[in-house]
Order: structure tokens, then C-alpha cells, then sequence
């Protein structure tokens, strides 16, 4: 062949690369104003559950109620979602919330019942659970001086967290040793 007869073909990428990169990034920026404009291009994500709490964990809520109430705190279901940092074996574990009512510290007061399937099982999920917040991946999740309250009632946990240099209220003290008589303190 002569070179007249032959066209050149120059260096660089084939063409139908070329074409895909600009129909990639069309497609990617379709997505993008779709996500903006708020049309759902994947559906809503689903959101993780945990089966319901039972009797056990409503006796012990009842329980923790009149204790708190009897001590001159008033209590209330929470008003804004809370969830604490927790060892694995307590992600999926049915729970109940209460808050205590600390005036000078509307945001803390927060008490989490979590109810296991026997007393055994919480005992150990309560040791699992003290060791974790002892270890260095559960420390870093509460101020450095934060102190815990973990009670076990039957096949219950009860759980308050507090900090003197985040708490404001100075009742917050006197909440956590109400706390403690209920139940027995679980060990490491």
C-alpha cells in the first residue's frame, strides 16, 4: 500500500474510550441533579431495626421511674433520638429510654434499659459492655473523665454515662448514685 492510500492514524486512546468517559460523566452528572433536586434515584435507604423491647424492660423502666421520682427527679421519654457508644453485643439488643430532668442540663440526663434474654446472658453482656467502655475503642467515644453507671436487673441492663466537665447540672452526681441501688453493679 502507498501512504497516500492509508490514512495516518495518529497516537492516543481509541475513540470509543473517548466516547464512554463523556457518557460516564453525563450519566454522573444526571445523578448528581437528580440527587439535588431530591428525586430518589436509588430508593430510601433502610434504616437498621431493633425488635421491641418487652415486659422485662418495661418492669425495669418502671422500676428506674418511681426510684428517680422517689429521689425528687422528674423523668420523661426523651425528645430527641440518643444512642451511646456500645460494645457489639449490644447493637441489636432491644432497649427503652428515659431522661432524666436536670434543669441546668436539658440535653444529658439520658438512661438506657437494654433487655437481654436471661439473667445470665445479661450478666455477660454486661461484663462484655463494662470492658468495652474500659478499652481503648469505647473510651474514645466519652470525655476523658466520664463515668459510668451499668446496673443489671434480671435480664436488664441499665446504663447512664456522666461527665463533671460536661455536665453542668450538679445534680447529675447525685442522679448516678440514685442509679446505683438499683439492681446489682455489674463487674468486670
Amino acid at each position: 500500500m502507498t501512504e497516500a492510500a492509508s490514512p495516518e492514524r495518529r497516537g492516543g486512546p481509541p475513540a470509543w474510550f473517548a466516547l464512554l468517559a463523556i457518557g460516564s460523566l453525563a450519566v454522573g452528572a444526571i445523578l448528581i441533579l437528580l440527587t439535588l433536586l431530591g428525586v430518589g434515584v436509588g430508593g430510601p435507604a433502610p434504616e437498621p431495626t431493633i425488635a421491641p423491647a418487652g415486659q422485662a424492660a418495661e418492669h425495669t423502666r418502671d422500676l428506674v421511674a418511681t426510684t428517680l421520682e422517689a429521689a425528687a427527679f422528674q423523668v420523661q421519654d426523651p425528645q430527641t433520638p440518643y444512642r451511646p457508644g456500645e460494645s457489639s453485643s449490644l447493637v441489636d439488643v432491644p432497649r427503652l429510654l428515659l431522661q432524666a430532668v436536670l434543669p441546668a442540663d436539658p440535653h444529658h440526663g439520658y438512661i438506657v434499659i437494654y433487655e437481654l434474654p436471661s439473667s445470665d446472658e445479661a450478666a455477660q453482656v454486661g461484663r462484655d459492655f463494662r470492658a468495652y467502655l474500659a478499652s481503648g475503642t469505647g473510651a474514645i467515644q466519652y470525655p476523658r473523665d466520664a463515668q459510668f453507671v451499668l446496673q443489671r436487673v434480671g435480664s436488664t441492663l441499665v446504663f447512664f454515662t456522666w461527665s463533671p466537665s460536661v455536665s453542668p447540672d450538679p445534680e447529675v452526681a447525685r442522679l448516678a448514685a440514685t442509679l446505683e441501688t438499683i439492681g446489682t453493679t455489674v463487674q468486670p
